[in-house]
């Protein structure tokens, strides 16, 4: 079997079942401080399912955060929310503690993947021929 072959059939798998969720734990973020994640060193294994392009930040602390991604500022992110990036490739992200007290360890959580394609988005696939992003 060709490279070429081989690849095809591994793209088509990530679309049909989409990839792990990959999770991220912050630690302690100092008031003005920021932890920035990169994908590919946080998370080796991600590469195969790159880029993931869904994002859901869990913030539990008392203190609103900024969300940038891919070195791009993105959202202020609210003191008790869960907050969702979809359709987006990331590569990375860094969260940005905007408050004037310290976030606790473990008060903000990331979780990343690539769903599978939606029914609509295979569809479009097998008429049209062009991938959906």
């Amino acid at each position: 079997m060709s490279l070429q072959r081989l690849r095809a059939q591994r793209m088509v798998t990530v679309w049909r079942d989409g990839s792990p969720n990959y999770r991220h734990t912050f630690g302690a973020i100092a008031a003005g401080a920021n932890e920035y994640v990169a994908m590919q060193t946080t998370f080796p294994a991600s590469r195969a399912y790159e880029p993931l392009n869904t994002l859901v930040i869990t913030n539990l602390a008392g203190e609103s955060v900024d969300l940038a991604i891919n070195g791009e500022n993105y959202a202020l992110i609210p003191a008790g929310v869960i907050f969702t990036v979809s359709d987006q490739a990331i590569w990375s992200f860094r969260i940005t503690n905007n408050d004037a007290t310290n976030v606790l360890a473990g008060e903000i959580r990331a979780n990343i993947n690539r769903p599978p394609l939606g029914a609509d988005e295979l569809a479009r696939l097998r008429t049209v021929g062009e991938a959906p992003f």
